[in-house]
């Protein structure tokens, strides 16, 4: 080849380079511009006011700063994002801060004016000991605070509601939202060497290595394009989740078991939930829209490796670890005591009068004799007994503060069955892990045979005050409770380890034995008004029957292909195991940093729970899902609702007790049109609907007379509606005045 010919060669592959790279460049600031087009505009607001009366600055502050261990963007490890380049990045194709609280708020993040360097609610930091610096970490006020706007003579009220329900699109990956966004700016630090001279002269105050910072921002950049859930050809997440919800339960199974352990676990999800509100959620036994978590601990926990808290399960070349290596993470759980401490405080926020206008109370009087006749039965709140409270959470100071949450299957309450479905249907496998059937049985039997223990001592407890029974088998049960072994120290006082032999032997105490055959096939015991013996035979009969059941659950764990709910466990026990191991502590701490004591064993029923409403007018829209946009549309007969309605702009309805859901003018994209048609989406259910006739016989005798899937009261005339309305402004769960005095801190004194 010629010289000639070689150099025209060269021209032109320089050429064909140069027209590339302007593509590239001109595709980048299409997508960019067109991207901030798509950009919420900036919501103003006047003046700020905090419903929640009486929660304490210092409390406030905590919850907001304290960081949960997150990393961003998740699975990162090394290439997380460093939070000085958070604070010194630059916008796509602008100077200004990316940082700069009015470019962060049109992302619908809140303003946090106690925030040292002015960022958005939930936006914190934490030193990396590995890295020697710190990241930026979103904590769960990030997602778990709300805000309603409302203009009132000429002034933009926004009214904080802490601990509710946040609007923005965190997980959104449409154009215009928040990741989507850091993403382009990071893309365009790293390839400008213009911007990324101003950000690194910025970020290297001490003189450090430009060429290590282009490289750890290059590492960073690819591990944000290389989450594969977030991949748009994957279609992992077909319901679009839009604003102000997250499809929950299937990103924390996605990041857990699919980006920190296999691909191959990645499954599409299309149950997408609004964020729940926490005031009074320590009290509650279930929680989880699904009624899955008993312990707070791990309830945290799995909120935190959802956000994308790290953890290593198997080695970069996908084997497992070694044993003294496994299952440690940077979940801060020392935080999370802290938060939960400070929430422990929360109370739920104020209807404000001077805003929203005065309570009627004669409406609201008429309503709350609504709300006994249709609504406490389900949603309470239901105080346990004493010797319940005592059996799942033994360290809360009493029943009062402990309340029974019943899940409501799909089939009776109606509502879309997607979230609770899938949390049954999805199977993973972890065995990449090192987890095996032993280590299984290692981790769950004591947690069983501890629940099965403090069972048999409620049921004995109850059982001593049960007025149907004589005076002399009270007292026999009395005593028989009182000699019972403490459930959680069995060994430790020389008894066996199962309740079986336990209880057997405390039975022997008094000469009361079970006079009755046990039989592999269970039938529930009759118990009438039977005396003590037949008392003695049913608490017998059960135990054998509870010990044969998890027996059976515990046969039935395979690592290779279990459930989400459970898998989720298995991970949450390491992880715990782990920490405890690494920092010494006894049990005592263990079972007071796990909330209470209560034990960490999940609950697998395809329902959901309704929880108590308190607050609950300032938390909109409703459902699991967010599908129904005002409280007045949950009292109507499911036809009647919005089948398709606006979800983004904040302004408050105070008449409906809702979003108003119109799109604003110009405001395509302040939110999404929420379409109930789709999977997930759907606003069935928790019908008010039943004729007077069907009405009357389902109370007469429920059981031969059963409303329809999804009816759960009769159709409510207009004025009954704004009755229940009224009184739902000023309904409290808790006694007047009560104030919970805190429960004492668990890691010697921090909090």
């Amino acid at each position: 080849m010629s010289k000639g010919i070689a150099s025209r060669l060269i021209w032109r592959l320089l050429i064909l380079i140069v027209l590339l790279v302007m593509a590239a460049i001109g595709v980048f600031a299409y997508f960019v511009h067109s991207s901030e087009a798509r950009m919420p505009r900036f919501e103003p607001v006047d003046e700020y006011r905090y419903l929640n009366s009486g929660w304490k600055t210092s409390a406030r502050e905590t919850y907001y700063h304290t960081p949960q261990g997150a990393v961003l963007p998740q699975g990162a490890g090394d290439a997380a994002l460093r939070y000085s380049w958070f604070l010194n990045l630059e916008q796509p194709l602008s100077e200004g801060r990316f940082a700069d609280p009015r470019f962060l708020l049109r992302f619908k993040f809140l303003s946090d004016p106690s925030h040292p360097d002015e960022l958005p609610v939930g936006f914190t930091k934490r030193y990396s000991a590995s890295l020697g610096e710190a990241l930026l970490d979103i904590s769960c006020a990030a997602c778990h605070t709300g805000e309603l706007h409302y203009n009132k003579e000429g002034k933009r009220y926004g009214l904080r509601i802490d601990g509710g329900q946040a609007m923005h699109a965190f997980t959104d990956l449409a154009r215009g939202s928040f990741g989507p966004t850091l993403i382009s700016a990071l893309a365009e630090t790293w390839a400008n060497p213009l911007k990324f001279n101003r950000f690194a002269n910025r970020v290297l105050t001490d003189g450090g290595s430009k060429v290590k910072l282009h490289r750890q921002l290059g590492d960073t950049l690819e591990a944000f394009l290389s989450i594969q859930q977030n991949n748009p050809l994957a279609h992992l997440y077909p319901t679009r989740e839009g604003f102000g919800r997250t499809d929950a339960l299937g990103r924390i199974a996605n990041t857990v078991f699919g980006e920190h352990l296999t691909d191959a676990n990645l499954q599409k999800s299309s149950a997408p939930v609004s964020y729940p509100y926490l005031w009074n959620i320590w009290k509650f036994n279930w929680v989880q829209y699904n009624g899955s978590v008993a312990q707070p601990l791990a309830r945290n926990v799995g909120e935190a490796l959802g956000v994308g808290a790290d953890i290593q399960l198997v080695s970069t070349e996908g084997a497992p670890l070694p044993a003294d290596q496994r299952f440690r993470t940077s979940v801060n759980i020392p935080g999370l005591e802290r938060i939960e401490r400070a929430l422990q405080q929360l109370p739920p926020p104020i209807w404000p009068e001077d805003i929203f206008g005065a309570i009627d109370t004669v409406k609201a009087a008429k309503g709350e004799q609504l709300f006994q006749s249709h609504c406490v039965e389900c949603h309470g709140p239901h105080r346990s007994s004493r010797a319940r409270q005592l059996a799942e959470a033994p360290l809360k100071a009493g029943p009062g503060d402990h309340w029974l949450i019943e899940v409501i299957g799909i089939d009776h309450i109606g509502t879309d069955p997607t979230e609770a479905q899938s949390f049954l249907s999805r199977t993973y496998d972890l065995s990449a892990t090192g987890i095996d059937q032993t280590q299984v049985k290692e981790l769950i039997d004591p947690l069983l045979q501890k629940r099965l223990a403090r069972d048999m001592l409620m049921r004995l407890q109850e059982l001593a005050i049960d007025q149907s029974l004589s005076e002399e088998a009270r007292v026999a049960f009395s005593a028989l409770a009182d000699q019972f072994p403490a459930p959680d120290t069995l060994a430790e006082q020389g008894f066996e380890p199962s309740p079986v032999p336990s209880i057997k032997q405390a039975l022997n105490y008094f000469d009361l034995q079970p006079d009755v055959e046990l039989s592999a096939t269970y039938e529930a015991y009759p118990q009438l008004s039977c005396d003590t013996q037949c008392q003695v035979n049913a608490l017998w009969y059960d135990m054998d029957y509870a010990q044969q059941a998890f027996t059976k659950l515990l046969a039935s764990i395979d690592p290779a292909n279990i459930t989400e709910g459970l898998g989720l466990n298995l991970i949450d026990l390491l992880l715990k195991q782990r920490y405890y191991r690494d920092n010494n502590l006894t049990e005592a701490q263990q079972a007071c940093l796990e909330g209470f004591g209560a034990l960490d064993l999940p609950q697998q029923i395809i329902g959901y729970k309704p929880r108590p409403l308190a607050g609950v007018w300032a938390t909109p829209p409703f459902l699991h899902n967010g599908s129904v946009p005002s409280i007045h549309q949950m009292l109507l007969p499911a036809a009647k609702r919005d089948t398709s309605f606006f979800v983004g702009p904040r302004d408050y309805d105070p008449v409906h007790l809702g979003y108003t859901t119109g799109q604003p003018p110009g405001g395509e994209f302040d939110g999404f049109w929420f379409n109930t048609a789709l999977t997930g989406n759907h606003n069935t259910g928790h019908s008010f609907e039943a004729t007077p006739k069907q009405w009357q016989a389902y109370r007469n005798d429920p059981a031969a007379n059963p409303l329809a899937k999804g009816v759960i009261g009769p159709e409510l005339s207009n004025d009954e509606r704004f009755a229940l309305l009224e009184y739902l402004k000023i309904h409290r769960d808790n006694p007047p005045g009560y104030q919970y005095p805190g429960a004492p801190a668990c890691l010697g004194g921090q909090g």
